[in-house]
């Protein structure tokens, strides 16, 4: 049922980018078994175990399908040097070659993935969904804006999801998007841009924004700092739809805002500098002197959703083609990649470790400074000492306004709430002078012996998420061909996995050349119906088997 979406997602494709000896089992065998097996909900090599050998091996044509230890042997082999970077690299082109509109919206995000080795003490970071502190490595995701995935990127360093779209991520894109416009168009019209990325707070950066802008690539992303509220007459109704069509009114507001970057380029030379000031004898020369250029700037588009509640939500766009409502609705549909994380951690595990190996890092790789990374956990715990006694202040003064009382010990534990606030200002204010002597950022050869660590060895695990994004992608076209078919389409996976489940005989039929494959029913006759209907739009495909003349034929055992 799965192959011929398997194969349209490119699972048999660029397998020349292999080292690979052919033996009992070859190379198509070993990519079959593993994406059949990811799409039963085995979350890694070492569950295969437990799926039954033989039944499954007539499925990839064999008497059964490699055991775990050979299996394991072999993506150590399909992993080395850099072959599954490569293979993950033409697939993913391949992917956007073939939905140019779909690439040219790019979703990007982090996900944290737990270490828990005991012998590589990785730098602690704070995962949201578990709520803790935990050691781990870092996956960048693009994704279009349905939730299928194209690429991703693991970090052993987490330098930021900034920096790792400018190094990585970006330059990438930049070759690889298709109908991008050309120089001559981009020149010609200087609000024309290239693609556009769409992501979470993480990259609120005036100045990353105009960095991008000067590559021609438009970023959306929600607005930090916000403390004014437009009026609400500015606001205006707009439909717009999500990925399964369902329309949705929301109100909408725009207006253009002036962006500007923090930093500023120091000159070699100072540059005079000829101001008039008026003055009381009229208007004076003075002749001063510039070390810096002007701050770079950039024209934005501010646009804000206004919900029920009054609650007013800003998002900062330099796309100034597209409308506002789409603006809207590219930037809400951000959540399509959240939902792609959580099915992706429950059905196909990828957060599991493939490999414990390490390797060693770069010593002039930056990381965070482990010293001062502790300096400012410490002044986040000033400022929340310091907030929750201004609190108490301020309640007892409101107190104090409502009941019209100064009783002598009610002022006494209010001067010493203003003692005990200038104490931890001082206290505040001189850490804050400490931080500054410390560098933020440090090269890892300049870390304390006891403080280096090594690199997750990330090639195996590439590799074989590799196999789950063209199983998860698989699966996503049944989903989309099964659900016109459903009364409810949301249930569409729900189905599929019932389906992969499912018993069913298979008979080759050398007169047609055909290997006829006889489902059995599903728990209820509307599925059984849906799938039916499947059944049909895949014998359309007239997909061969792996090495052979057959082309497969899905029915139900009654047809």
């Amino acid at each position: 049922m799965s192959l011929p979406a398997l194969t349209g997602s490119g699972l048999l494709s660029f397998l020349d980018t292999f080292k690979f000896t052919e033996g009992y089992y070859s190379l198509k065998s070993i990519l079959l078994t593993l994406s059949f097996c990811f799409l039963l909900r085995t979350k890694n090599i070492e569950g295969i175990h437990k799926e039954p050998p033989g039944e499954l091996g007539r499925a990839i044509g064999l008497d059964r399908i490699p055991e775990v230890k050979l299996l394991r042997g072999k993506v150590a082999m399909l992993s080395a040097g850099g072959q599954a970077k490569t293979w993950l690299g033409k697939q993913s082109k391949q992917w956007m070659d073939n939905a140019p509109g779909l690439a040219g919206v790019l979703y990007v995000d982090g996900h944290e993935n737990p270490y828990f080795g005991k012998n590589n003490k990785l730098p602690r970071k704070y995962m949201s969904r578990l709520r803790l502190a935990l050691r781990g490595t870092t996956d960048y995701w693009v994704n279009d804006r349905l939730g299928q995935p194209f690429f991703s990127i693991s970090k052993s360093i987490n330098t930021g999801m900034i920096n790792s779209l400018k190094e990585d991520i970006v330059p990438r894109l930049l070759n690889d998007v298709p109908q991008q416009p050309s120089g001559a168009q981009l020149a010609a019209d200087r609000h024309l841009h290239r693609f556009m990325i769409v992501c979470d707070r993480e990259i609120y950066s005036p100045g990353f924004m105009i960095d991008m802008w000067e590559k021609r690539v438009a970023v959306c992303t929600y607005n930090k700092y916000v403390t004014d509220k437009w009026d609400e007459g500015e606001f205006h109704a707009h439909t717009v739809y999500d990925e399964n069509g369902k329309a949705e009114t929301i109100l909408l507001a725009e207006r253009a805002v002036l962006i500007e970057g923090k930093e500023s380029e120091k000159l070699k030379c100072p540059v005079p500098q000829i101001r008039f000031v008026a003055t009381d004898r009229g208007m004076e020369v003075k002749v001063g002197k510039k070390y810096t250029r002007k701050k770079r700037q950039l024209w934005a588009r501010e646009v804000r959703k206004l919900k029920p509640g009054g609650h007013q939500t800003s998002i900062l766009c330099t796309n100034y083609k597209l409308p506002i409502a789409t603006i809207g609705q590219y930037m809400f549909a951000r959540w399509c990649q959240e939902n792609f994380f959580k099915y992706m951690m429950e059905h196909f595990g990828i957060d599991s470790l493939v490999s414990y190996m390490k390797k060693e890092i770069d010593d002039t790789a930056e990381l965070i400074n482990p010293q001062w990374r502790q300096m400012d956990k410490k002044r986040r715990g000033l400022n929340r000492k310091l907030q929750k006694l201004q609190s108490k202040l301020a309640e007892r003064m409101l107190e104090d306004d409502i009941l019209g009382t100064k009783a002598r010990d009610y002022n006494d534990k209010q001067s010493q709430l203003l003692e005990d606030i200038n104490i931890l200002k001082a206290e505040s204010l001189e850490h804050k002078n400490d931080m500054a002597k410390v560098p933020k950022r440090v090269k890892f050869s300049e870390l304390q012996e006891d403080e280096k660590f090594k690199a997750v060895y990330n090639e195996r695990k590439q590799f074989v998420d590799t196999i789950k994004i063209i199983a998860y992608r698989a699966e996503t076209a049944l989903a989309n061909t099964i659900n016109k078919y459903m009364a409810k389409p949301a249930e569409a996976r729900s189905l599929l996995r019932q389906v992969f489940q499912s018993t069913a005989d298979l008979n080759v039929n050398y007169d047609k050349n055909t290997l006829e494959v006889s489902i059995h029913h599903l728990s209820t006759n509307r599925d059984s119906k849906a799938l039916k209907k499947l059944c049909a739009d895949l014998n359309e495909t007239k997909t061969l088997f792996p090495d052979t003349n057959l082309t497969l034929v899905y029915k139900l055992v009654s047809d």
